[in-house]
């Protein structure tokens, strides 16, 4: 079969889609024996092995419904580019194994061989149309060794030729007449651009509005009577996609992000004109609150929060300081971004009520190490150590009773020489807080 047309309209992926068309398994022999020499040809690259139920079954005398000299496989399916040259086309001796290795067109029986952009190979189409011209008529191959002798092979193969060149340019008469079927695949219309169009937005989840791709067609298409093509509408939502991502916009299409996929697309014909002032995108660059905010975020805790802040306050200098951010943003900056969070990090807590706060920081000593180790001691002198600078008497007062009162709550915790906290005192500090 011979698929031709201009490129980018589907040849490759409607070849493709034949292949699915029969789904009998087949089976392909390990290897080959002629003549004294061993042909590989089960290839895993291109064989895709079904698996037998009986291989399963753990037993000893298994009944084999066929003979595992073969393998089961689905029918393959062979793509040769531009890459095809004509010592793929015939047995290949390894000097290790000395064993042979089978060619495409063998590994390719029962199954389908794509020449896919037939006409830019390294072998001249001339070179590759000789070649299979009598196999292509007797459905016979003849494949040679190295010792002179030679071995036919059956050629079972669906062969396809997909191009976008003049067929007239690839052969001549009597090679076009072996190939039973030409199919010329022309380019879509209107209605199927816009369907193909909108069924990509579907897949991606891409919000399109009514009319967006009949409007695009209008304005980039039909004024210079450009060639519609059936890849055109992924290639052009893909890089809205990728401007999308780049620039964080909403995720949706509009116009003018249509024509900015489109100029980036395709070439542009009047490369001589005046140029355009070009869009800048800024640089998002995150501030020294937003630092910190993000790596608070990952503290599962709200005492955790305050206990990671207070790390970094010195009670000697009542500064707050931190090498890695001081040199990106400055220390004032550094200093004043910890301050803030530490005294909310601070009112957060207290903002608990007692059963929350004991949850809460049952919580931090289970998924913090060293947590309990850091919670032993006096609660005055504890409370002092996770105080920000900005909190007041009253809530100083407050958050060590608060304080007092959930450390009992922790496991195995032994209770320090100091008074214990009354709870009918707190009430007055909570009201004056």
């Amino acid at each position: 079969m011979l698929v031709y047309g201009k490129p980018g309209d589907g040849k490759t992926f409607l070849v493709e889609s034949l292949n699915g068309v029969e789904s009998a398994s087949i089976f392909v022999p390990h290897a080959l024996e002629c003549q004294g020499n061993i042909i590989q040809l089960f290839d895993p690259i291109y064989h895709q092995r079904i698996e037998d139920e009986e291989r399963s079954v753990l037993t000893v005398a298994i009944e084999r419904t066929y003979d595992h000299r073969w393998v089961r496989c689905k029918r393959p399916f062979i793509v040769s580019g531009g890459e095809l040259s004509m010592s793929m086309l015939d047995l290949k001796f390894n000097g290790v194994s000395k064993v042979y290795e089978a060619p495409l067109q063998l590994k390719a029986n029962n199954g389908m061989y794509l020449i896919d952009d037939f006409g830019r190979q390294l072998a001249t189409p001339a070179e590759v149309l000789n070649r299979w011209i009598v196999p292509m008529e007797r459905r016979v191959d003849y494949l040679s060794f190295l010792t002179g002798g030679k071995m036919t092979a059956p050629f079972e193969t669906f062969l396809v030729f997909s191009t976008n060149l003049n067929p007239a340019d690839l052969g001549d008469e009597a090679f076009l007449r072996r190939i039973q079927y030409k199919m010329l695949l022309q380019g879509p219309s209107e209605s199927e651009f816009v369907r193909i169009f909108e069924g990509f937005c579907a897949l991606r989840k891409l919000p399109c509005p009514q009319g967006l791709a009949l409007r695009f067609l209008e304005k980039h298409y039909r004024p210079i009577n450009k060639a519609m093509r059936r890849c055109h509408p992924r290639d052009v939502l893909s890089h809205v996609l990728n401007l999308i991502h780049f620039e964080k916009l909403p995720y949706q299409i509009t116009e003018p992000l249509l024509d900015r996929a489109y100029e980036s697309c395709f070439v542009q014909e009047n490369q001589g004109s005046a140029p355009v002032e070009s869009v800048i995108v800024p640089a998002e660059i995150k501030s020294c609150a937003d630092h910190w905010g993000d790596r608070l975020a990952q503290i599962a805790t709200a005492f955790g929060s305050l206990a990671f802040l207070s790390e970094y306050y010195d009670r000697d200098t009542g500064r707050y300081y931190e090498l890695t951010s001081a040199r990106e943003y400055g220390e004032a900056e550094t200093g004043r971004a910890l301050a803030r969070l530490h005294g909310q990090a601070f009112r957060d807590w207290l903002g608990l009520n007692l059963d929350q706060q004991k949850r809460d920081l049952l919580l931090y000593t289970a998924s913090t190490p060293g947590a309990a180790a850091r919670l032993r001691g006096v609660p005055e002198d504890l409370a002092a150590t996770f105080t920000p600078s900005s909190a007041t008497a009253d809530e100083q007062a407050l958050f060590t009773h608060d304080l007092a009162m959930v450390l009992q709550a922790l496991p195995g915790r032994e209770e320090p020489s100091a008074p214990a906290a009354d709870p009918e005192l707190a009430e007055p500090i909570r009201r004056i807080a």
